[in-house]
């Protein structure tokens, strides 16, 4: 199932399936690589508290589309990478009109905290900030945790490029580091994207997912173990989404400590971890 991931403008996308001789458990590793030296990965920092996630996804696929048009016709290509998975929003609060599937989607567990964010960055080229979106009510809130973003870019050698309209609350000394400011997202992106052909590259190839499929699994240890190794590895490649599959949901005996500290996400079948993967390499 994971081999039809396809690829996208900027990335090749790998499949490799290793099978567990103790459990039978599978574990599928997908792999990204730039297709050119001419593609870079960019992190997009934004605000998430208050703001419904389906005005967010229209701000990402803004900025998708507007890479995409200013490196139409060139051997530029930008993929990005966004913080989505970092959400805190319960189902209720997303709603079933606004994106099917959103809850099995967003994970909950330990990405919820800051690592996701650190472990984007690691794999990206460029780091692009948008203060630029209102909450849900038309106000632009304090955030405590894009400065983070920033911190760990300026600390990794990432350049920034950041949106931030006058009086917004989030201005502050640390800013005027950066290296480009604008007033709106779309003047950003113009500047990072020339900022890009001049910025140190990052890794060629990264993993961008590990998926542990438990389903019809016997005694599991050998393939938790195997788990484990991956949750190591992510904080030393650049980040990667752990993913495992349990038919029986959060409601799993091994449901619990370290699983659920471990995995980004538990999921019931193969086909809403395709789902999650394609999301976390959709250019």
């Amino acid at each position: 199932m994971f081999e039809r991931l396809g690829h996208t403008p900027s990335l090749f996308i790998d499949v490799t399936t290793t099978t567990c001789s103790e459990s039978g458990a599978a574990r599928h590793t997908i792999t990204a690589e730039r297709r050119s030296p001419a593609a870079y990965s960019v992190y997009v920092g934004h605000p998430i508290s208050g703001i419904r996630v389906g005005r967010i996804l229209e701000m990402q696929d803004l900025v998708v589309r507007s890479f995409a048009e200013l490196n139409r016709g060139t051997e530029q290509a930008v993929h990005c990478l966004f913080p989505m998975r970092t959400t805190h929003l319960t189902a209720a609060e997303v709603g079933d009109n606004e994106y099917s599937g959103a809850k099995a989607l967003f994970s909950d567990t330990r990405h919820f905290t800051l690592q996701n964010r650190m472990d984007a960055i690691m794999a990206s080229d460029a780091v692009l900030v948008n203060f630029d979106l209102k909450d849900d009510d038309g106000n632009y809130r304090i955030s405590k945790g894009i400065p983070f973003d920033y911190g760990w870019a300026s600390a990794s050698g990432r350049p920034v490029s950041v949106a931030i309209p006058d009086g917004n609350p989030n201005d502050c000394h640390a800013l005027s580091r950066v290296a480009s400011r604008h007033a709106r997202i779309e003047d950003a992106i113009v500047g990072l994207n020339a900022l890009l052909p001049h910025t140190p590259k990052g890794p060629a190839k990264r993993v961008v997912a590990d998926v542990f499929d438990f389903t019809g699994a016997g005694n599991a240890l050998s393939m938790i173990a195997s788990l484990a190794r991956a949750d190591a590895e992510k904080h030393r490649d650049g980040g990667r989404a752990i993913i495992s599959i349990i038919p029986e949901g959060r409601s799993a005996a091994c449901w619990h400590g370290q699983i659920a500290q471990v995995s980004d996400w538990v999921v019931e079948d193969a086909s809403t971890a395709v789902d999650i993967v394609r999301q976390l390499v959709a250019a």
